[in-house]
């Protein structure tokens, strides 16, 4: 990603300053390992500097390299033919087959950068014998020691950063000997993945309201994600592929449509921005012809897949801005934002280990040539919960009631599950009904409403149990609309308050059991139970208490209640008649 070239050909033979035998470094300033230079010499020649006059009468020193020859670095006859070729490779330049080395840097001094970088292509594809190689970092450099004096190409070897991630291949770098210091510019791209938790959407720290690395959702809910990639200095390059590779865990959808929409319908978003939370005005919209996106396909663990390619990024920089009627700003766009939803569905998994979504970019990493890299892959996490609440005599608990029916309440809507208890959504209330005037026949009339098989009616087994699986943390009250027969109804609702502890930051390592560390639930706001982090379940009981019975119809208790009560009714009569006399006798 460097091209550097400050030397001066001086085609005449001349006495270097320097004794012929000394050899010189070339030191690249590249902290990071795992890169492999080489050095060919395409010229090799006499190394000097000598004194230039400059304007207003002050001179300089320049690099001379006078006596040139091709270097054995490089396969002269082939190299003259590619240059030679027509259309000429390097525009504006003349090249023949029959051409000396100083011939051929003649024709190369005070050639445009342009020119340059296309005659490195060239001499990169008809190279011969490495003059010196470095392979690992001493003191965050590279050294290449040495060297004849002459004409370098430094170049990464080949294939040596294939398998690397976070990595890119330096652009050919041509300089002439003495000791020479560069700074090779291998910037990558890199990628952030945010969740939307909605418990976190007062705050803001950096990537917009509530989003970061860990969220808990109501199965059935539309999540919003949102991805936000680097844009790399892509000078160097012709063409830049980028590309979003995104994988949801098998409890997250993405809807398969051609583009993508997300659950609400809505287009995925693309846009360009130069901070991170952008919103508004700040968001600059990539025309969709710049990009394409792939439909989510299923891989084989029950994950999915789906891409946001880019096969030119170059070029997309500049559409947007042009759009605003100011091209200028092309280079100021620091990030591309995608925002889009995915659904939370049945296949979520309940508790620890949670659902995660993640991403990595590919990208150019070649300049030199059309090979791809990519980034280390980001992670977020969604978590979901189960309810699991138990019947029990309000006298023996160990008594579990069967036929107990419930309706869970959130705000003013209701729970909606499948035949499994898993949530499948929040409904609301019948038109013209309240929570306070639904009946028992409004509520089985509106669980017969549900479609496909749901239902929001709960009713306990007989084991008392019942539940409802994939709720976010929150309160919640629990209604019963008929108890066990031979039991009262509750009078009030239950109210029941589940708290998870998640690590809500943007600096999640990537393992579950740090994202999720705490479960508990609270009934009537009593004390804290602790539910289990690892199935994700909280339990709750509720007891009801037998009412008072009477005597069944046609038994000896019968006959007793028509004794007794005959009893009482003469006794009543001589109660009256006595006082009646008495009066009388008064």
């Amino acid at each position: 990603l460097a091209l550097l070239m400050t030397f001066v050909f001086a085609i005449p033979a001349m006495a270097a300053e320097t004794p012929e035998e000394t050899t010189y470094s070339i030191t690249i300033q590249n902290e990071n390992a795992g890169h492999t230079y080489q050095a060919y010499q395409i010229f090799k020649g006499d190394y000097s500097q000598k004194e230039v006059e400059e304007t207003e009468g002050e001179k300089t020193k320049v690099e001379v390299l006078a006596n040139i020859e091709w270097g054995n670095g490089v396969n002269s006859t082939a190299l003259l033919a590619d240059l030679a070729a027509t259309p000429a490779p390097i525009t504006g330049l003349e090249f023949t087959t029959d051409m000396t080395a100083a011939e051929v840097a003649e024709e190369l001094e005070g050639a445009k950068v342009e020119q340059l970088n296309a005659f490195a292509d060239v001499v990169a594809k008809n190279l011969a014998t490495v003059a010196g190689t470095a392979t690992a970092p001493t003191d965050d450099v590279y050294k290449i020691s040495d060297l004849a004096a002459g004409y370098y190409l430094v170049k990464d070897q080949d294939k040596s950063l294939d398998d690397e991630t976070d990595e890119a291949y330096t652009d050919y770098i041509v300089q002439v000997l003495g000791d020479t210091t560069m700074a090779p510019k291998s910037e990558v791209p890199s990628v952030e993945k945010k969740v939307y938790e909605q418990d976190l959407s007062n705050d803001n720290t950096g990537y917009g309201p509530g989003y970061n690395d860990v969220a808990d959702w109501d199965i059935g809910d539309s999540i919003p994600f949102k991805l936000i990639g680097t844009v790399p200095d892509m000078s160097a390059y012709n063409t830049y592929t980028y590309v979003f590779h995104d994988t949801l865990s098998a409890g997250l959808t993405v809807r398969n449509d051609n583009p993508i929409t997300d659950p609400n319908g809505k287009p995925i978003s693309v846009y360009v921005a130069n901070v991170k939370n952008a919103t508004g005005d700040d968001l600059v919209a990539v025309q969709a012809s710049d990009y394409t996106i792939s439909g989510a396909t299923q891989n084989k663990d029950g994950t999915s897949s789906w891409t946001i390619t880019f096969k030119n990024l170059k070029a997309a920089m500049t559409a947007p801005n042009e759009r605003q009627g100011d091209p200028q700003l092309v280079s100021n766009y620091k990030y591309i934002l995608v925002n889009y939803d995915a659904y939370l569905d049945s296949d979520a998994v309940i508790g620890l280990d949670g659902n995660p979504n993640e991403v990595y970019l590919e990208y150019s990493n070649n300049p030199n040539d059309a090979g791809t890299g990519t980034t280390t892959t980001d992670k977020v996490i969604v978590f979901t919960y189960e309810l699991d609440g138990t019947k029990v005599d309000g006298e023996n608990n160990e008594t579990k009631l069967e036929d107990a029916q419930f309706v869970l309440i959130a705000g003013n809507q209701v729970a909606a599950v499948n035949a499994n208890g898993t949530l499948v959504g929040w409904v609301s209330l019948p038109d013209g009904k309240t929570l306070d005037t639904m009946t028992y026949a409004d509520w089985t009339a509106f669980n017969e409403a549900q479609r496909e098989g749901n239902h929001i009616i709960l009713t306990s087994d007989d084991e008392g149990f019942f539940k409802v699986s994939g709720l976010e943390d929150g309160t919640y009250s629990l209604r019963e609309i008929q108890a066990p027969t031979g039991y009262n109804l509750l009078e009030n609702d239950v109210q029941v308050v589940i708290t998870a502890t998640t690590a809500n930051g943007q600096n999640w390592d990537g393992v579950a059991g740090n994202a999720l560390t705490g479960l508990t639930v609270a009934v009537d706001n009593g004390a804290l139970q602790n539910g289990d982090i690892d199935t994700g379940i909280v339990n709750v009981t509720v007891a009801n208490n037998q009412g008072s019975t009477l005597p069944e119809t046609g038994g000896m208790g019968t006959t007793v209640f028509y004794v007794v009560g005959g009893v009482i009714v003469a006794g009543v009569l001589v109660l009256l008649v006595a006082k009646r006399r008495m009066g009388r006798a008064e």
